[in-house]
């Protein structure tokens, strides 16, 4: 598609999409279905899919796959269908083609206005975050006006444009991640040393990025930024890079804080695949943790391990909160498999970091069904792998360089035109 008014309109409108949809400002947006700005947003991704994009692609095959499958096997538990559920999921669904569409076949994002993009979100949240803190220095432990919507009990640890602080630590690590991942293919010089980041335009990117991380007050942050470190883990180094990361997790789990303890004490209970040890360490971070063992010891010779029990079983049942929840307890194993399918085939590339946070339950995915911010963040994590298969296509690069010497060009025309005009006056 050329630099056309729709182009231009299309990509303004995915760029806004990626913006609000990862902001939960409290006194306007909720973290419940009933947050009219998102709620707008996705009505709009039906009208533009229906109207604009509607071609076909893997995520509009395989979406609409899911979102058949999962009528089919919820309308066997019709005392527990509820339709503004799923309706719910094919709004969630739809907004993701559409944006896949726009990001596959419209082209609507460079890399560079991507980058930005990332930047924006990490500088929002920043700034956000800082002005909670001094609120909370002075004393101030609620005021929703800069959405500080509970009193969190954390020091200065805040939830900034998040709906809680485990929240902003995921959406600061997908952000970053996918900064960084863009910045590498820019350059096409292979990844980034420590240093490299801490220099140049990168510093205060990364200086921002660690302050939220280490200040915010949650155990997920210290998790995520472990998992960070792996970026740096390569095959020529990794002879002193895996050591060298164990002593730094040695000298986290020996300074006391205690964000840092639990998150550490959860990820060692994890790694043994002790759930009771994992409960004890961390109930909220297990909460995230074992439905993974759980799914380990199901029955599968029952019929509904496969099929599911129905719509929602899991929170009617209280099955998170008493830690027996599997991931597959609504819709079944097939369905866990689809899903997996869909966000491994669309978003997700399987030998990259960014699936090991989706394992791990802190980078997004679609296999927590109707968790609004989870798409959100598989729609960054799409971007970056679109920009990954095509880091040797020089138009992602070339266009808006292009378009920036054009707008330079009209810009100095105009003011020739208007001194022109003076001097013959």
């Amino acid at each position: 598609m050329e630099n056309s008014p729709q182009k231009t309109f299309l990509t303004k409108f995915a760029t806004v999409l990626i913006i609000l949809y990862g902001i939960y400002y409290t006194p306007i947006d909720t973290f419940a279905t009933d947050a009219p700005i998102k709620n707008a947003l996705m009505a709009m991704c039906v009208i533009l899919l229906f109207t604009y994009t509607f071609k076909i692609s893997k995520a509009l095959i395989i979406g609409a796959i899911f979102i058949i499958y999962q009528y089919f096997i919820a309308s066997f538990h019709p005392e527990t269908f509820r339709w503004s559920t799923y309706i719910y999921t094919v709004l969630l669904v739809v907004t993701y083609i559409c944006m896949y569409n726009l990001i596959y076949i419209e082209k609507v994002f460079t890399i560079n206005h991507f980058i930005k993009i990332c930047k924006w979100m990490m500088m929002a949240y920043f700034v956000v975050c800082i002005i909670q803190q001094i609120a909370l220095l002075a004393g101030i432990n609620v005021m929703i006006e800069i959405n500080l919507w509970k009193e969190l009990d954390r020091g200065i640890g805040c939830n900034s444009l998040a709906n809680e602080p485990s929240h902003f630590a995921r959406f600061m690590l997908v952000f970053y991640y996918a900064y960084v991942k863009c910045q590498e293919y820019k350059r096409g010089e292979g990844p980034f040393t420590l240093k490299e980041l801490f220099s140049g335009e990168h510093k205060w990117v990364t200086i921002r990025f660690l302050w939220m991380m280490f200040t915010m007050g949650s155990g997920t942050a210290f998790v995520c930024l472990i998992l960070l470190s792996l970026y740096f883990v390569r095959r020529h180094n990794w002879h002193y890079m895996i050591p060298t990361l164990i002593v730094l997790y040695a000298l986290i789990q020996a300074s006391g804080v205690e964000h840092l303890d639990r998150a550490t004490s959860v990820m060692n209970e994890a790694a043994q695949l002790d759930q009771k040890g994992a409960q004890e360490a961390d109930g909220s971070g297990a909460s995230r943790i074992s439905p993974l063992f759980n799914s380990f010891t199901a029955d599968y010779t029952k019929f509904e391990t496969w099929f599911g029990y129905g719509i929602d079983y899991a929170y009617n049942h209280g099955l998170v909160t008493r830690q027996k929840a599997t991931l597959f307890d609504d819709y079944g194993v097939i369905w866990y498999i689809l899903s997996l399918v869909f966000t491994l085939s669309c978003a997700y590339r399987f030998w990259s970091l960014a699936t090991i946070f989706m394992f791990v339950g802190v980078g997004g995915g679609f296999t927590g069904g109707n968790i609004q911010y989870t798409w959100e963040l598989a729609i960054v994590i799409t971007c970056v792998r679109y920009f990954y298969e095509n880091r040797y296509n020089p138009e992602i690069y070339e266009e808006e360089e292009d378009n920036e010497i054009a707008e330079d060009e009209y810009i100095s025309e105009e003011i020739a035109a208007i001194t022109t005009e003076k001097d013959g006056e």
